[in-house]
């Protein structure tokens, strides 16, 4: 569709649905949607030139501290205006606010050229080598997320302890206590495919309040632009109705974390699957088995990007579904890498390290130039695990980093990490995530009062 009938198909949309404001912005390195309100008439006009946007949306950290050392924007260069470019395909009226849509945007510099550390960004270029190797990703994730009944105030009023959950019980696909909570989950799910955001299925999950929504798979960018609206869009439901969704990976020491898995699959131009063959062992074809060998040997180097944050490692604990090894197994739960086979259309990758706090960019753009890079240089897996993953010695099946310190530091140096997402991207990353270690390490935290402060 070109430019020009596209505009004019969202002029439609604005007076069918009576749209008066226009949500325009784009994930910023946390995976959180950035950017700003504007009137319907402000919206119509940027629409070529793009709006401004101050580009320290690139230069702090998730609590809006700036960050020091960064190459893109910094004191040095004054903290310029970057554009938010919108990607029309993304015009979406957004079901649960009365004339509102929404709009994801590119970001890119004022003479046009990309921001080469934005996500979005990131991952096009990721897509593009697909697309030049011949090949189509899909993806899709897989969400768990929890769901409190308090709202911004009650939340800092408790310190985020004690809280109440939406329901009491670990009730894990107990149909009858889902059915309790289906006054708010059911309407997340409805209003998600009203948003064009589809959801293929939804459960309780093993967790007080816990839920788990799977998006439907789609085509690479498309797939990360739903998680982005959809953990947005959750959170901002919850909001309007008083109640608050987390997707923290880890909110609480002695219950399970919230996964974020992530699937995937690529096709050929011409439609047929590039993971199936007939005549394979367990019907997989070799370009399968390469990519399943790309993934698994960069997961190391590529953690930081599936773990982007301190909470992340403390969901890896071995025995809580969360792997704790590099391995790949058909059908089984306890490696990092799960082979879902069987048919052309079902057969599949599920990458079973990410949490729901990942970027989806990010872990979409890690996870494909992995499997891509297996393709390229022609790898070969090591046999599937088939006993437990967690019990698997360290010379069959490496251990994955188990703090965002030492991912971090095997992201720095991978030169495989700069090929494919580019310096300045790695650079600044790498920044960004020493810094959050910084703040951590300075943080007096609960656990060391309970611990120290009556007895020494």
């Amino acid at each position: 569709m070109s430019e020009r009938a596209r505009v004019e198909q969202i002029s439609q949309l604005i007076e069918q649905h009576n749209i008066d404001l226009i949500k325009v912005g784009g994930p910023d390195y946390d995976g959180v949607y950035r950017g700003k309100r504007l009137p319907v008439d402000v919206f119509l006009d940027g629409v070529e030139h793009g709006y401004a946007q101050g580009n320290v949306l690139f230069g702090w950290d998730i609590a809006d501290d700036l960050v020091p050392g960064l190459r893109y924007t910094n004191w040095d260069t004054g903290y310029a205006d970057l554009r938010m470019l919108p990607d029309l395909s993304t015009f979406r009226p957004v079901p649960w606010e009365e004339g509102v849509a929404s709009v994801i945007c590119d970001f890119v510099d004022e003479d046009g050229e990309p921001v080469r550390v934005a996500p979005r960004y990131v991952l096009r270029r990721v897509l593009e080598r697909a697309e030049a190797m011949g090949y189509r990703p899909e993806l899709a994730l897989e969400l768990e997320f929890r769901l409190w009944r308090e709202d911004q105030r009650s939340l800092r009023e408790k310190q985020w302890r004690n809280l109440t959950p939406l329901s009491p019980t670990t009730s894990c696909y107990v149909i009858h206590r889902s059915t309790g909570d289906d006054f708010l989950v059911g309407k997340l799910r409805r209003l998600m495919d009203a948003y064009a955001v589809p959801v293929e299925g939804y459960n309780r999950e093993h967790g007080e309040g816990m839920y788990e929504m799977n998006l439907r798979h789609t085509a690479g960018m498309e797939a990360a632009d739903r998680a982005l609206l959809f953990r947005n869009g959750v959170k901002e439901i919850c909001l309007l109705d008083g109640m608050t969704a987390s997707f923290m990976a880890k909110p609480f020491a002695n219950e399970d974390g919230n996964s974020g898995h992530l699937h995937q699959s690529l096709w050929t131009t011409s439609g047929q699957s590039a993971f199936y063959d007939e005549q394979g062992e367990h019907h997989l074809s070799p370009v399968f088995l390469s990519y399943i060998a790309g993934v698994m040997q960069t997961m190391p180097e590529f953690m930081a990007l599936y773990a982007p944050n301190i909470n992340s490692y403390k969901r890896f604990v071995a025995g809580s579904w969360a792997p704790t090894v590099a391995a790949w197994g058909i059908e089984t739960r306890t490696p990092a890498l799960r082979v879902i086979s069987g048919s052309p259309n079902a057969t599949r990758l599920e990458n079973r390290v990410c949490g729901s706090d990942v970027n989806p960019y990010l872990a979409m753009a890690a996870t494909v130039a992995g499997g891509l890079h297996g393709i390229e240089q022609g790898l070969t897996p090591p046999p599937p695990a088939r006993s437990n993953a967690y019990a698997l010695p360290e010379a069959v099946a490496p251990r994955l980093p188990r703090t965002l310190e030492a991912a971090i530091e095997r992201f720095a140096g991978s030169e495989i990490a700069r090929a494919w997402f580019g310096d300045a991207f790695v650079d600044d990353y790498v920044t960004m995530r020493r810094w959050e270690i910084e703040r951590y390490h300075a943080a007096v935290t609960e656990w060391e009062r309970e611990r120290y402060f009556e007895l020494i």
